[in-house]
């Protein structure tokens, strides 16, 4: 078969919009419902991956700004790719946003799931990593694409996180990394193996290598890609060596489909998501951006005399949020629990937090009524000084809320350092 040839059988794949509600509920538990909406959308893909050969998949992680125009270099090959986004990164800089994913869905590349903000999810309890995936599947859905792929951050892969991601529709799982292919027909489809990804150091003659033991093999060659210069760090793939694979591929009679179109299967609904019953990023793993707030939680008051900052040396973890306050009002500076409709806040219960401070330190809290509205924030117990970690707890007078947002601040200037929130 020619290159050619290759090219004409491959499908176009276009942006579909699936008709999932996703519901987020007031109440109940973190998890999934037992099944998915009997209203919702199913289309079934066949596998478009000739019999009688092997395969290779171009995979792009993180929706990074620059893979708009490695996406250019493959269309004007004929060629399509996997591009593994965060839902909720398409307006930050330096991230693809919703309408330049649009135009590469509509050249034919395949929009897949990479977890709403780059979690290792075998170090988050379930209903987080429920949250991680399924969330972000959602928002995806809402853009009008319908993710069939999902790639593990850091190829960080476990039983129960392939468990959720299969929960949460996906069809694949892009996982452990070191393997030189993957069979067409995976035994485990949820842990798809692939090459250490392609970077500064790569040469030509090693990306080459996997496609053509692929193609001796019969086997499944997933390349993982990230950015795309001359010198922006070690997973930078130089643009002259990515464009002179491509044009070598090109020549090959190896087919390219994008790991949604080697899988197949169903395009499967998003099950509902229930509000959390845990404290979601409770020991503040997971933040958004380099300099960002942590997931699911807000910081109201920073200023030139109140900051706050990611350190080391957490109670558990590798994390904890550290707030300092030199002047002013020393509460001006909170960080709690998003205050949303039920995505972040959880129900209410028993407070507990754990810190160390140079000042006394007290609970603040403020609940969600059933029509929405957040109360003003109220105070709670103070806590002395300590200068190793301590826990803090209180249980709030019985009130009627539909949610719960709640932390830690100082009473007066000093320092304060909080890990491992949660309800009791």
């Amino acid at each position: 078969m020619s290159a050619a040839e290759v090219r004409e059988e491959r499908p176009v794949r276009h942006v579909v919009t699936v008709g999932v509600a996703i519901a987020v509920l007031a109440t109940g538990c973190g998890g999934l419902s037992p099944s998915p909406a009997p209203t919702a959308a199913r289309t079934t893909v066949p596998t478009a991956v000739p019999g009688d050969g092997g395969v290779v998949s171009l995979t792009f992680d993180d929706g990074l700004a620059r893979q708009e125009q490695m996406a250019q270099e493959l269309t004007e090959r004929g060629l399509t790719g996997t591009f593994y986004v965060h839902s909720t990164r398409t307006k930050a800089s330096g991230y693809l946003d919703q309408p330049k994913l649009a135009r590469l869905a509509q050249a034919g590349h395949e929009i897949g799931g990479h977890t709403r903000t780059h979690a290792r999810l075998p170090e988050l309890h379930p209903d987080e990593q429920r949250r991680e995936v399924c969330a972000d599947r959602s928002g995806l859905e809402a853009m009008g694409f319908t993710p069939r792929s999902f790639a593990y951050p850091f190829h960080a892969v476990s039983a129960a996180a392939e468990s959720v991601v299969r929960e949460c529709g996906y069809n694949s799982g892009r996982g452990r990394a070191g393997a030189a292919a993957e069979r067409i027909k995976p035994r485990d489809p949820y842990n798809l193996n692939t090459p250490l990804a392609v970077g500064a150091s790569t040469t030509p003659a090693e990306i080459q290598q996997y496609v053509i033991a692929a193609e001796q093999r019969k086997t499944w060659a997933i390349l993982v890609f990230h950015d795309y210069c001359d010198d922006c760090g070690p997973l930078g793939v130089k643009p002259a060596v990515f464009t002179g694979f491509l044009d070598w591929l090109k020549g090959r009679e190896i087919p390219v489909r994008t790991v949604g179109d080697v899988i197949g299967g169903d395009v499967r609904p998003v099950p509902q998501i229930k509000a959390p019953s845990i404290v979601l990023n409770a020991s503040l793993e997971n933040y958004f951006g380099k300099e960002g707030i942590p997931d699911c939680w807000q910081l109201d008051g920073r200023s030139k005399t109140a900051t706050f900052g990611r350190v080391a040396g957490a109670h558990t973890g590798r994390w904890a949020g550290r707030i300092q306050v030199t002047g002013g009002d020393p509460k001006q500076l909170r960080l709690a629990i998003k205050q949303d409709d039920g995505d972040c806040a959880p129900r209410a219960g028993a407070l507990s937090v754990w810190y160390t401070s140079t000042a006394p330190v007290r609970f603040t809290v403020s609940r969600r009524t059933g029509d929405g509205v957040w109360t003003p924030w109220a105070d709670g117990p103070v806590f002395p000084a300590t200068t190793s970690w301590r826990q803090a707890t209180w249980k709030p007078p019985a009130a009627r809320a539909a949610g719960v947002s709640f932390g830690l601040v100082l009473t007066a200037p000093g320092q304060a350092t909080f890990d491992d929130f949660a309800l009791r």
